[in-house]
């Protein structure tokens, strides 16, 4: 039977039993939305009203799990619940641990997360795995603003690197179908990238900071200059930065790769208005380009591919808070996002100038999108929140061609590898509801309506002509968590994700991939996946640790089956409904120590089949994790850590990886391992001096499925000028 049919039964029983608790009461609930009150507010009341954070204490470097909240409508679970609480299995990578890690990159700020696998087609673009999935079936977010977008490949997409590490606060990992908060493409998990506002503090100011880095393995620079400040009712804060990073020198004595140098620059302003104690305007404006960006893999083939420029554009406005009135809501958050990823790709049969012809594609999607989050206090029904979203992109696509024998060039223009006049429309409603059902019985269960409308002119593959598809989809979830004590949560949930095929699906005729053509197919059926997984959470004094398992079915996967021989011009890859299983377990832990010391360490292993054809789904990670020692001075801004970084052989292939011989070794990937050491001090108050020495054994290694080896032994140098 349906999920939803399930849940539907669940909530009249649940009303029954609570019905004869008309006696019991639950906890109060924190306002989801935390905002600025006015200058001329009185400062008590100012505490009161945004100062939610513990008291002092000599563990405040290390946050307990309860302690790690997703206090926004625009945070990853669209509601205020602790890391501890919620029955998913979430993590938050805060700003101490993306100051220890050093990132030029987003690539960087994710690499070691559980479960989480990076991937690196070129070394400027990263592409994260969770649960074995990517590209299309990753929903990223930025400030809750969908960075997806209907041209997003079924394999790993490099816009994950089009985010400025300089500009975030905090990153957001959900694992597992976030589909009923966010609709299509959220089936193997939801990452949201929450950017830095400026802070209220009761006085106007006026402050600086940068930082800057250098790193030996690429002879690779990133700076970042950011100024903050606030007067009045008002506050902003914003930035630039320039990186420029040259080849990267492998392990293992190999030297440098060709093709792995690139440069970027980035430039970010955030505007903050407190309207009243209550509510809050916030414009943001980000800009991100990237220039010179190989794809490594297609270089040792002889081909040369280089993106550039590309770039992510994006601005809002969002205006959130509490009503002044008595409504039925108690919290509301509402945005206005624009959108637009502008990719120019360069082509030219051979890696060595002078080229003889050269082939020049051209990319835009334009994205608009509106979406409204709501909360209300049921009192001892819980609470409820829910909204509506919607966005809508245009593509333009397009392709030019120069024979460089002749004088004048000859130009030809071609149709691009997407439809010029494509466009994707989506639409959801949702409604998810928080209630106690216990004293220690806490049950989180959501439902959501999607509906989806393509448009695009076909001039390839199976179709020509125009296609106009729609697809709809109710999805749902129920979670449970149960406090064994104040101090041990099991945990579980069962929920549906979807997908919606996309016009990369549908519409693209596209050569990007690792040989061959790709075809649309206009006919194909959206995703769906039911996924279970139980978990146990553990946040006493000393011990924070978490540990899942979950098993994933994937009913019509939308797989790329290749047809014909790799090594003929002809091979293609046809898209096509499949199902798959995806299997596994995932575990982080830390123990504290004494005097601000702490050991910690992360493990994952993930199984996917597809059934259908009876083969190794592609790109599945291989089982990694971590272990390391480190001390964090409980006043913060100083730390010292080593850790190992293991990651097993990858064997189990599909036939699109054994072709994929580029990419990955004949007979698999190798496993690896790598030690590295972080130090970090601040100086004077408001100095910070960092090193880091990656890879102290001048390991070779490459992440499963990537184009570029990683870098041998590394050293990082940061100074960074505190705000």
């Amino acid at each position: 039977m349906k999920l939803h049919l399930a849940l539907l039964a669940w909530l009249i029983c649940t009303s029954s039993l609570m019905a004869q608790e008309s006696g019991s009461a639950t906890e109060g609930t924190l306002p989801e939305i935390e905002v600025r009150p006015p200058a001329d507010t009185d400062v008590a009341t100012v505490d009161q009203a945004v100062d939610n954070t513990e008291p002092f204490d000599v563990w405040q470097a290390y946050p307990s799990l309860a302690d790690q909240i997703l206090n926004s409508s625009s945070g990853a679970l669209r509601t205020r619940r602790s890391v501890f609480d919620d029955p998913r299995h979430v993590s938050i990578i805060d700003r101490q641990a993306l100051d220890e890690r050093v990132p030029h990159d987003m690539g960087r700020a994710l690499e070691t997360e559980v479960g989480v696998m990076v991937q690196r087609t070129g070394r400027g673009q990263a592409s994260p795995f969770i649960r074995g999935l990517t590209g299309q079936q990753v929903l990223i977010l930025v400030d809750g603003v969908r960075l997806n977008n209907s041209i997003f490949r079924a394999g790993p997409n490099q816009y994950f690197n089009q985010i400025d590490p300089g500009m975030v606060e905090r990153i957001e990992v959900v694992r597992g179908p976030g589909s009923v908060q966010w609709g299509s493409d959220a089936i193997g998990g939801v990452i949201n990238i929450v950017t830095q506002s400026p802070e209220f503090i009761g006085t106007d100011y006026l402050t600086g900071g940068t930082v800057q880095r250098f790193s030996t393995a690429d002879t690779g620079y990133y700076g970042r200059v950011t100024i903050e400040g606030w007067v009045g009712n008002s506050g902003f804060i914003g930035g630039g930065s320039y990186g420029n990073f040259n080849l990267v020198d492998r392990g293992g004595g190999l030297g440098r790769q060709p093709a792995t140098s690139f440069n970027q620059h980035a430039g970010d302003l955030k505007f903050s208005h407190a309207i009243d104690r209550f509510s809050e305007v916030v414009v943001a404006l980000q800009h991100f380009q990237q220039d010179d960006v190989f794809r490594t893999d297609r270089f040792e083939q002889g081909d040369r591919r280089v993106f550039g420029p590309q770039s992510r554009d994006m601005a809002y406005v969002r205006w959130h808070g509490e009503p002044p009135c008595n409504c039925w809501f108690d919290t509301y958050s509402l945005t206005a996002s624009y959108h637009l990823i502008n990719q120019i790709e360069t082509r030219n049969p051979t890696t060595d100038p002078p080229f003889t012809s050269e082939s020049v594609r051209r990319v835009n999607v334009d994205q608009v999108g509106v979406n409204l989050v709501l909360g209300s206090d049921l009192g001892i029904w819980g609470r409820l929140t829910y909204g509506f979203d919607w966005y809508h992109d245009d593509v333009d696509s397009s392709r030019t061609d120069r024979d460089l024998t002749t004088n004048p060039a000859t130009v030809t223009e071609r149709a691009g590898s997407f439809p010029d006049d494509g466009f994707y429309s989506q639409y959801g409603v949702f409604a998810e509801w928080d209630v106690a059902l216990t004293d220690r019985l806490q049950a989180v269960s959501g439902v959501r309506y999607s509906w989806i409308d393509a448009g695009a002119t076909v001039t390839a593959g199976n179709a020509v002509g125009e296609i106009n598809p729609s697809y709809d989809d109710v999805t749902a979830s129920i979670g449970l968590t149960y406090e064994i004590n104040p101090h041990w949560h099991v945990v579980g949930s069962v929920a549906e994700g979807f997908r919606a095929p996309n016009l990369d699906d549908l519409a693209a005729n596209s050569s990007n991939v690792f040989a061959g053509q790709q075809i649309p197919n206009p006919g194909l059926r959206p995703e769906r996946s039911l996924n279970y997984e139980i978990g146990l959470k553990t946040d006493t004094d000393r011990l924070r640790s978490t540990v899942f398992f979950f098993w994933t079915d994937l009913r019509d996967h939308i797989l790329r089956q290749p047809v014909g021989n790799p090594l003929d011009p002809s091979f293609v890859l046809l898209r096509e409904n499949r199902n798959s299983i995806l299997r596994g377990v995932e575990w982080s832990g830390e123990l504290l120590l004494a005097g601000g010391w702490s050991t910690y360490g992360n493990f994952s292993y993930a199984f996917g089949k597809d059934t259908v054809v009876d083969e190794p789904l592609s790109r599945i990670p291989p089982a990694q994790g971590i272990a390391g020692l480190r001390w964090r001075n409980p006043s913060g801004g100083d730390w010292f850590d080593v850790y190992g970084w293991f990651v097993g052989p990858q064997t189990r292939l599909s036939a699109r990886d054994l072709a994929d011989t580029v990419r990955i070794p004949a007979g698999g990937t190798p496993g690896y391992a790598t030690l590295n050491f972080r130090y970090g001090r601040v100086l004077a108050g408001r100095h910070r001096l960092s090193a880091a020495v990656e890879n102290v054994t001048d390991t070779l290694y490459r992440v499963h499925g990537s184009g570029a080896d990683g870098p041998g032994v590394n050293l990082l140098l940061s100074y960074e000028l505190l705000r």
